[in-house]
Protein backbone atom coordinates (compact mmCIF):
# COMPACT_ATOMS: atom_id res chain seq x y z
CA UNK A 1 0.00 0.00 0.00
CA UNK A 2 2.49 1.97 0.89
CA UNK A 3 4.29 1.46 -2.64
CA UNK A 4 0.93 2.52 -4.60
CA UNK A 5 0.35 4.84 -2.63
CA UNK A 6 4.13 6.63 -3.34
CA UNK A 7 3.65 6.03 -7.24
CA UNK A 8 0.21 7.37 -7.18
CA UNK A 9 1.53 10.34 -5.60
CA UNK A 10 3.96 11.22 -8.15
CA UNK A 11 1.27 11.31 -10.96
CA UNK A 12 -1.96 9.90 -11.87
CA UNK A 13 -1.81 5.86 -13.05
CA UNK A 14 -4.20 3.54 -14.47
CA UNK A 15 -4.51 0.30 -13.04
CA UNK A 16 -2.52 -1.25 -15.39
CA UNK A 17 0.16 0.93 -14.79
CA UNK A 18 0.03 0.56 -10.83
CA UNK A 19 -0.45 -3.42 -10.83
CA UNK A 20 3.40 -3.43 -13.34
CA UNK A 21 4.84 -1.30 -10.57
CA UNK A 22 3.59 -3.47 -7.42
CA UNK A 23 4.55 -6.93 -9.42
CA UNK A 24 8.10 -5.38 -9.29
CA UNK A 25 8.05 -4.78 -5.63
CA UNK A 26 5.91 -7.77 -4.92
CA UNK A 27 4.77 -11.16 -6.19
CA UNK A 28 2.41 -11.26 -3.88
CA UNK A 29 -0.72 -11.24 -6.19
CA UNK A 30 -3.20 -11.40 -3.38
CA UNK A 31 -1.42 -8.25 -1.54
CA UNK A 32 -1.41 -6.47 -4.76
CA UNK A 33 -5.35 -7.36 -5.74
CA UNK A 34 -5.94 -6.30 -1.71
CA UNK A 35 -4.35 -2.58 -2.53
CA UNK A 36 -5.92 -2.38 -6.13
CA UNK A 37 -9.30 -2.98 -3.95
CA UNK A 38 -8.64 -0.72 -1.23
CA UNK A 39 -7.26 2.25 -3.52
CA UNK A 40 -10.57 1.97 -5.88
CA UNK A 41 -12.96 1.69 -2.70
CA UNK A 42 -11.00 5.25 -1.81
CA UNK A 43 -11.35 6.49 -4.82
CA UNK A 44 -7.31 7.12 -5.14
CA UNK A 45 -7.50 4.53 -7.79
CA UNK A 46 -9.73 4.92 -10.83
CA UNK A 47 -10.65 1.89 -13.41
CA UNK A 48 -9.08 1.62 -16.58
CA UNK A 49 -12.47 1.93 -18.38
CA UNK A 50 -13.05 5.31 -15.84
CA UNK A 51 -9.50 6.57 -16.49
CA UNK A 52 -9.82 5.73 -19.94
CA UNK A 53 -13.04 7.81 -19.96
CA UNK A 54 -12.08 11.02 -18.02
CA UNK A 55 -8.84 11.13 -20.14
CA UNK A 56 -10.73 11.37 -23.65
CA UNK A 57 -13.21 13.74 -21.78
CA UNK A 58 -10.26 16.17 -21.23
CA UNK A 59 -8.57 15.52 -24.90
CA UNK A 60 -11.85 16.80 -26.76
CA UNK A 61 -12.34 19.42 -24.57
CA UNK A 62 -8.57 20.89 -25.51
CA UNK A 63 -9.27 20.05 -29.11
CA UNK A 64 -7.45 16.62 -29.51
CA UNK A 65 -8.35 14.15 -31.50
CA UNK A 66 -9.27 10.32 -31.75
CA UNK A 67 -5.70 9.58 -32.64
CA UNK A 68 -3.98 11.11 -29.82
CA UNK A 69 -6.15 9.85 -27.33
CA UNK A 70 -5.61 6.21 -28.82
CA UNK A 71 -1.95 6.77 -28.46
CA UNK A 72 -1.72 8.12 -25.09
CA UNK A 73 -3.47 5.61 -23.15
CA UNK A 74 -2.25 2.99 -25.06
CA UNK A 75 1.36 3.93 -23.95
CA UNK A 76 -0.21 3.58 -20.61
CA UNK A 77 -0.94 0.25 -21.09
CA UNK A 78 -4.59 0.09 -21.86
CA UNK A 79 -6.63 -2.26 -24.12
CA UNK A 80 -6.60 -1.29 -27.88
CA UNK A 81 -10.42 -2.31 -27.77
CA UNK A 82 -11.10 -0.76 -24.28
CA UNK A 83 -10.03 2.18 -25.25
CA UNK A 84 -12.30 2.33 -28.69
CA UNK A 85 -15.35 1.43 -26.87
CA UNK A 86 -14.60 4.27 -24.27
CA UNK A 87 -14.16 7.04 -27.09
CA UNK A 88 -16.87 5.86 -29.31
CA UNK A 89 -19.01 6.34 -25.91
CA UNK A 90 -17.79 9.90 -25.13
CA UNK A 91 -18.21 11.26 -28.53
CA UNK A 92 -21.88 9.51 -28.22
CA UNK A 93 -22.67 10.95 -25.04
CA UNK A 94 -21.23 14.21 -25.12
CA UNK A 95 -22.07 14.78 -29.13
CA UNK A 96 -18.78 15.23 -30.29
CA UNK A 97 -17.70 15.87 -33.66
CA UNK A 98 -14.35 15.91 -34.10
CA UNK A 99 -14.40 17.71 -37.50
CA UNK A 100 -15.97 20.36 -35.87
CA UNK A 101 -13.71 20.64 -33.08
CA UNK A 102 -11.04 20.52 -36.10
CA UNK A 103 -12.64 23.47 -38.17
CA UNK A 104 -12.99 25.49 -34.70
CA UNK A 105 -9.54 25.73 -34.00
CA UNK A 106 -8.02 26.09 -37.29
CA UNK A 107 -10.66 29.23 -37.89
CA UNK A 108 -9.70 30.10 -34.15
CA UNK A 109 -5.50 29.81 -33.95
CA UNK A 110 -5.13 30.41 -37.62
CA UNK A 111 -6.16 33.76 -38.82
CA UNK A 112 -3.59 33.86 -41.89
CA UNK A 113 -0.97 31.15 -42.58
CA UNK A 114 2.21 31.42 -42.59
CA UNK A 115 3.56 28.44 -42.91
CA UNK A 116 3.80 25.58 -45.27
CA UNK A 117 0.58 23.41 -45.81
CA UNK A 118 2.71 20.25 -44.92
CA UNK A 119 4.07 21.93 -41.35
CA UNK A 120 0.11 22.82 -40.64
CA UNK A 121 -0.82 19.49 -41.57
CA UNK A 122 1.47 18.09 -39.74
CA UNK A 123 0.84 20.13 -36.62
CA UNK A 124 -2.74 18.93 -36.51
CA UNK A 125 -2.38 15.49 -37.08
CA UNK A 126 -0.17 15.31 -34.25
CA UNK A 127 -2.92 16.38 -32.42
CA UNK A 128 -4.67 13.38 -33.74
CA UNK A 129 -6.80 14.12 -36.48
CA UNK A 130 -6.95 11.77 -39.33
CA UNK A 131 -5.33 13.76 -42.85
CA UNK A 132 -8.67 13.50 -44.15
CA UNK A 133 -10.20 15.47 -41.38
CA UNK A 134 -7.12 17.96 -41.32
CA UNK A 135 -7.67 18.38 -45.51
CA UNK A 136 -11.12 18.91 -44.82
CA UNK A 137 -10.22 21.82 -42.35
CA UNK A 138 -8.08 23.57 -44.55
CA UNK A 139 -10.34 23.94 -46.92
CA UNK A 140 -13.07 25.70 -45.50
CA UNK A 141 -10.82 27.99 -44.39
CA UNK A 142 -11.14 31.31 -45.77
CA UNK A 143 -7.45 31.98 -46.14
CA UNK A 144 -6.90 28.31 -47.88
CA UNK A 145 -6.37 29.99 -51.08
CA UNK A 146 -3.09 31.52 -49.25
CA UNK A 147 -1.52 28.31 -48.40
CA UNK A 148 0.99 27.60 -50.28
CA UNK A 149 2.74 23.91 -50.76
CA UNK A 150 6.75 23.68 -49.51
CA UNK A 151 7.01 23.56 -53.13
CA UNK A 152 5.30 26.29 -54.04
CA UNK A 153 7.73 28.46 -51.47
CA UNK A 154 10.46 27.72 -52.58
CA UNK A 155 9.50 27.80 -56.05
CA UNK A 156 8.81 31.78 -55.60
CA UNK A 157 12.42 31.86 -54.63
CA UNK A 158 14.18 30.25 -57.45
CA UNK A 159 15.96 32.77 -59.72
CA UNK A 160 14.55 31.26 -63.35
CA UNK A 161 17.94 31.72 -64.78
CA UNK A 162 20.11 29.89 -62.49
CA UNK A 163 17.73 27.30 -62.30
CA UNK A 164 17.95 26.77 -66.06
CA UNK A 165 21.97 26.78 -65.72
CA UNK A 166 21.93 24.25 -62.93
CA UNK A 167 20.25 21.83 -65.74
CA UNK A 168 22.28 22.19 -68.14
CA UNK A 169 25.41 21.60 -66.29
CA UNK A 170 23.60 18.22 -65.80
CA UNK A 171 23.42 17.93 -69.10
CA UNK A 172 19.83 18.29 -69.34
CA UNK A 173 17.59 19.20 -72.43
CA UNK A 174 15.18 22.20 -73.11
CA UNK A 175 12.54 19.60 -72.96
CA UNK A 176 13.49 17.98 -69.80
CA UNK A 177 14.70 21.40 -68.40
CA UNK A 178 10.89 23.03 -68.58
CA UNK A 179 9.28 19.58 -67.00
CA UNK A 180 11.71 19.68 -64.36
CA UNK A 181 10.82 23.73 -63.45
CA UNK A 182 6.64 22.91 -64.22
CA UNK A 183 6.93 20.31 -61.68
CA UNK A 184 8.61 22.20 -59.39
CA UNK A 185 6.05 24.87 -59.71
CA UNK A 186 8.53 27.41 -61.12
CA UNK A 187 7.06 29.77 -62.95
CA UNK A 188 8.80 29.48 -66.56
CA UNK A 189 6.70 31.96 -68.54
CA UNK A 190 9.77 33.60 -69.46
CA UNK A 191 11.62 30.46 -70.07
CA UNK A 192 11.88 30.58 -73.77
CA UNK A 193 12.86 34.55 -73.63
CA UNK A 194 15.85 33.45 -71.24
CA UNK A 195 16.86 30.58 -73.15
CA UNK A 196 16.96 32.19 -76.45
CA UNK A 197 19.28 35.18 -74.50
CA UNK A 198 21.38 32.88 -72.85
CA UNK A 199 21.97 30.94 -76.41
CA UNK A 200 22.54 33.98 -78.54
CA UNK A 201 25.04 35.28 -75.60
CA UNK A 202 26.84 31.59 -76.11
CA UNK A 203 26.92 30.81 -72.47
CA UNK A 204 23.89 27.25 -73.34
CA UNK A 205 24.79 25.36 -76.14
CA UNK A 206 22.79 22.62 -76.03
CA UNK A 207 23.95 21.09 -79.38
CA UNK A 208 27.41 21.07 -78.21
CA UNK A 209 25.52 19.97 -74.89
CA UNK A 210 24.01 16.86 -76.51
CA UNK A 211 27.37 15.79 -78.32
CA UNK A 212 29.13 15.47 -75.00
CA UNK A 213 26.04 13.17 -72.89
CA UNK A 214 26.78 11.14 -76.19
CA UNK A 215 30.41 10.74 -75.76
CA UNK A 216 30.14 9.70 -72.29
CA UNK A 217 28.81 6.68 -73.39
CA UNK A 218 30.30 3.95 -75.47
CA UNK A 219 27.20 3.19 -77.92
CA UNK A 220 28.40 1.24 -81.37
CA UNK A 221 26.47 4.08 -83.96
CA UNK A 222 27.41 2.32 -86.73
CA UNK A 223 24.10 -0.42 -86.14
CA UNK A 224 20.80 0.35 -86.19
CA UNK A 225 20.43 -0.78 -82.39
CA UNK A 226 22.98 0.85 -80.73
CA UNK A 227 21.60 3.94 -82.98
CA UNK A 228 18.24 3.77 -81.82
CA UNK A 229 19.64 3.24 -77.89
CA UNK A 230 21.40 6.32 -78.25
CA UNK A 231 18.81 8.17 -80.01
CA UNK A 232 16.43 6.87 -76.93
CA UNK A 233 18.75 7.95 -74.14
CA UNK A 234 19.69 11.56 -75.78
CA UNK A 235 15.69 12.23 -76.19
CA UNK A 236 14.93 11.14 -72.48
CA UNK A 237 17.63 14.25 -71.52
CA UNK A 238 15.43 16.34 -72.68
CA UNK A 239 17.56 17.32 -76.31
CA UNK A 240 15.63 17.52 -79.93
CA UNK A 241 15.71 15.66 -82.65
CA UNK A 242 18.12 18.43 -84.56
CA UNK A 243 20.56 18.26 -81.46
CA UNK A 244 20.34 14.34 -81.19
CA UNK A 245 20.70 14.43 -85.23
CA UNK A 246 23.91 17.01 -84.52
CA UNK A 247 25.24 14.41 -81.45
CA UNK A 248 25.25 11.25 -83.66
CA UNK A 249 27.09 12.94 -86.71
CA UNK A 250 30.11 13.31 -84.39
CA UNK A 251 29.07 17.44 -84.38
CA UNK A 252 29.15 17.50 -88.28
Amino acid sequence: MNSAMWHLGQRDLTESELLKKLRVKTDNEEWITETIEKLQGFDYLKSDNEFAKKFAQRSFSSEYGSGYILEKLKKKGLDAALIHDVITQVKEDRQIDEQTILNDRINQHYQAFDMSKEKLTSALQKRGFSYSQVNEAIKQHTCFHQLQTNLEIKAEKADLEKEVMKYVRKGKGLTVIRQELRQRKIDITDLDDLVERLVNAEEIDFYTNCLEQLQKKSYDLKTHKERSKAYAMLSRKGFSSEEIKYAMSGGE
